[in-house]
């Protein structure tokens, strides 16, 4: 547990030092947005999950609009003390850069009043340092994915190789059975060759007794 901790630690440190949230324009409800923008060293699929992972933890069930996932009345300490409606999308780098992902963030203070870094360029500093955090949540997610899917992996090795001592301890058993069976029909061919020899007797005084 100590090693993982200190892989983990590691793990995100190296993250965290490319880690570089901007400001980009965006079209939502063909109207410009700001909008704060990541790129994610992971999947697309593993970005979106960690994404989705991180706050349903903390109570959060998003619901999809116009490519974005909303996240409603979010209640963030590194936004601070107010509730939010956070909009995330999740692509894909490029076709050539599978592995990376784009992670694009946008406010709102409700009912369709998102923040501009004109309007709350305080709000959006906080929020490019979140956006920075969840680079880290996300090589958090991925290496706990990974950790549990070789648990698993060692889980039904470990139900195999049981599986297998089972099945020699069962072999054994039939094994002795078997020899068991082999040292008795043995001794039955034994005494059956001595009762066929002994019939073989009678049938030839009683042929001898025919012929006088």
């Amino acid at each position: 547990m100590k090693y993982l901790s200190i892989l983990v630690f590691s793990f995100v440190s190296c993250i965290t030092i490319n880690a570089q949230s901007r400001i980009n324009s965006i079209a939502y409800q063909k109207i410009n947005r700001d909008a704060i923008v990541n790129d994610i060293p992971f999947p697309e699929s593993v970005t979106g999950k960690a994404i989705q992972d991180t706050l349903e933890k903390l109570g959060y069930k998003g619901k999809e609009s116009k490519g974005f996932t909303v996240y409603k009345g979010v209640k963030l300490s590194a936004l601070g003390s107010d509730a939010y409606d956070l909009y995330f999308m999740v692509d894909r780098k490029s076709k050539k850069e599978k592995e990376l992902s784009v992670v694009t963030m946008m406010i709102s203070k409700g009912f369709d009043d998102f923040v501009t870094e004109k309007s709350d360029a305080d709000l959006m500093r906080r929020a490019k340092t979140y956006l920075d955090s969840l680079r880290n949540a996300v090589a958090v997610y991925d290496l706990g994915q990974q950790v549990i899917e070789q648990d698993d992996v060692v889980k039904k090795n470990e139900k195999k190789a049981s599986g297998l001592v089972a099945d020699a301890e069962d072999l054994q058993k039939r094994k002795k059975k078997l020899e068991a069976e082999i040292e008795q029909n043995i001794k039955d061919q034994e005494n059956q060759q001595k009762e066929l020899e002994k019939q073989k007797q009678i049938l030839g005084t009683l042929k001898s007794k025919g012929q006088k």
